[in-house]
């Protein structure tokens, strides 16, 4: 039999878990084969665990099972971590395969949903590259040692400065790298930024949203800010993970 570990961050703060439980549900009612057992654990400060995860699929019958990071870039847990704990797993089972699949990564889905949210506040999509209006957009990513994910969210933010009507795209970090997001504020203000549209990278609230919301609140000087919802707010991102779990294959 089939199951499939949608795996999650973790969270303190329980309207992240929350929100998380309820996106993998909608993902779970999305996916097209009901007879493929599904459940979801978290890498760290949550319950339950991949470990226990991954034991609740033996227990229902798992005679394979595709592992999915519900992340949305790769970085230290999705090179790390979680294929360190399947790995774990394989040793414990050898007779079950286990596969592990790719994060939601830097795909055409969630930068059109990051544009979306920017529209959500009154940033409007671009018509005429040679004239653009004052409003300034800062990307306020998770932050991680391993450089890939700086280097995608530098990507994103691109891609995102081609499609909206904005003056500047720029990026910050909430944790583990930098510009942090102290430095981020303080060069939007230095450009002298009236008007800054601040977007938080991340699928769900927690104590990195909360720091966020804080910070933007203690902010003096002519600069306003706007927060943008973060992008796991409603049921957009749910089709990518179905498709990510879809694919089948690929041993860790």
């Amino acid at each position: 039999m089939k199951a499939i570990l949608y795996v999650g961050h973790g969270s303190r703060v329980k309207a992240g878990i929350e929100q998380f439980e309820r996106f993998i549900h909608e993902v779970m009612a999305l996916y097209p084969e009901p007879e493929v057992f599904q459940t979801y654990g978290f890498i760290e400060l949550s319950s339950p665990t991949i470990e226990e995860a991954m034991n609740h699929c033996v227990q229902n019958g798992a005679t394979e099972i595709t592992v999915v990071p519900v992340l949305l870039l790769t970085a230290g847990h999705a090179r790390v971590d979680i294929p360190e704990q399947v790995k774990e797993a394989i040793k414990n089972y050898p007779t079950i395969r286990i596969h592990y699949r790719e994060t939601i990564g830097v795909c055409e889905e969630v930068v059109e949903l990051a544009v979306k949210r920017l529209e959500a506040v009154g940033v409007s999509r671009l018509a005429d590259k040679t004239k653009r209006t004052d409003v300034d957009v800062l990307i306020v990513g998770r932050g991680s040692s391993d450089g890939y994910q700086p280097s995608d969210v530098a990507k994103i933010a691109r891609l995102i400065y081609e499609r909206v009507d904005c003056r500047y795209v720029e990026t910050c970090f909430l944790a583990a790298t930098t510009p942090t997001v102290d430095e981020g504020l303080e060069k939007v203000e230095r450009l002298r930024s009236e008007h800054t549209v601040v977007l938080p990278y991340l699928l769900f609230t927690g104590v990195l949203m909360n720091e966020l919301e804080q910070k933007l609140q203690c902010r003096k000087g002519g600069t306003t800010y706007t927060l943008c919802e973060f992008l796991g707010a409603d049921h957009e991102l749910a089709p990518v993970i179905v498709s990510r779990a879809l694919a089948w294959g690929g041993h860790v």
